[in-house]
């Protein structure tokens, strides 16, 4: 491991910014998140210029969209934050949405989903599809062709893309491609790595049974296939998908398993673990040459996607 990221685990031991088991106020720890997130994009990121960024409420729900281009019929990245349905927003991840827009010369919109514990299941999963279908009403006024979109996200953002591809292929709408880091995907929480790298990698696995708790407090929710994907019944015909794990990140083993669920039901996925990295690395790409090395792999898999 090179010094910048000894120094954010070293931080993350500390500091513990999405560390929950001692929180009792969840505004304590959001602010905590929030500063901690800010820091890293700091220490670790550079600055985005994108032409014009655009605040809509989509049907009730806040969403942001970045655009760097004035050409019509753009691709359009739907983007959901990470955050274990409990932390982050808008702001937490505008240079992952920013460094979207500008290496894929596309559109990206951040959706601002509600979060728990003041909105539980399936609050979070409804508002990423409302958000979907007004980007699908709506989005030509903005450049975007509502035929040619992608849901991206990570973690418990990856798992809403994950989710809406599912959503999306049972209502006919067309997906062009998903884009999963390191999704959260079983709700069971007992995948082999959860224990490997269930501490000292900044996501604990404490904490993850914890969010796990603030968005379905009720267990029989827990394997729900509406957010559990990998309990769906159906793997056929599911919009191509790119999935990026980190070699030392608790949900490792769920990224793996669902693409190898996605392959043999005969779906285009590809896989990529980064070497090195631990959970959240795609907001600090100046950490390693491997986190932005990820943003280059998924701007390859959206190139070769056919028309």
């Amino acid at each position: 491991m090179n010094w910048k990221i000894k120094l954010v685990l070293l931080f993350a031991k500390l500091q513990k910014p999405i560390d929950a088991k001692s929180i009792t106020n969840i505004s304590d720890l959001r602010k905590k998140s929030d500063r901690a997130a800010w820091l890293g994009s700091i220490l670790f990121d550079k600055k985005i210029k994108v032409a014009q960024v655009t605040n809509v409420i989509a049907d009730g729900v806040p969403i942001r969209l970045y655009n760097n281009s004035t050409q019509k019929n753009q691709r359009v990245i739907i983007y959901y934050h990470g955050g274990g349905f409990v932390l982050y927003g808008l702001h937490s991840h505008d240079n992952v949405c920013k460094r979207m827009c500008t290496m894929n010369n596309c559109l990206v919109v951040s959706v601002d989903y509600r979060l728990a514990p003041e909105h539980t299941f399936p609050a979070a999963h409804n508002d990423a599809f409302t958000a979907l279908k007004w980007v699908r009403k709506n989005i030509e006024t903005y450049g975007g062709n509502p035929n040619d979109l992608v849901v991206s996200g990570d973690s418990a953002g990856g798992n809403l893309a994950a989710c809406m591809a599912h959503k999306c292929r049972k209502e006919g709408i067309p997906l062009k491609a998903q884009i999963l880091g390191y999704p959260w995907i079983d709700g069971k929480l007992n995948n082999s790595s959860i224990d490997r790298n269930g501490k000292g990698y900044l996501l604990e696995k404490e904490t993850m049974f914890w969010f796990q708790k603030q968005y379905t407090p009720r267990q029989e929710d827990h394997c729900a296939p509406e957010v559990s994907p990998c309990y769906e019944s159906d793997f056929t015909g599911l919009a191509p998908a790119f999935i990026i794990t980190a070699q030392f990140d608790p949900l490792l083993d769920d990224g793996f398993n669902y693409f190898i669920q996605l392959k043999n039901a005969g779906n285009h996925a590809k896989y990529k673990e980064y070497e090195g990295m631990f959970h959240g690395f795609l907001s600090i790409p100046g950490i390693n040459s491997s986190a932005l090395q990820a943003y280059y792999d998924a701007k390859e898999f959206l190139n070769s996607l056919p028309n």
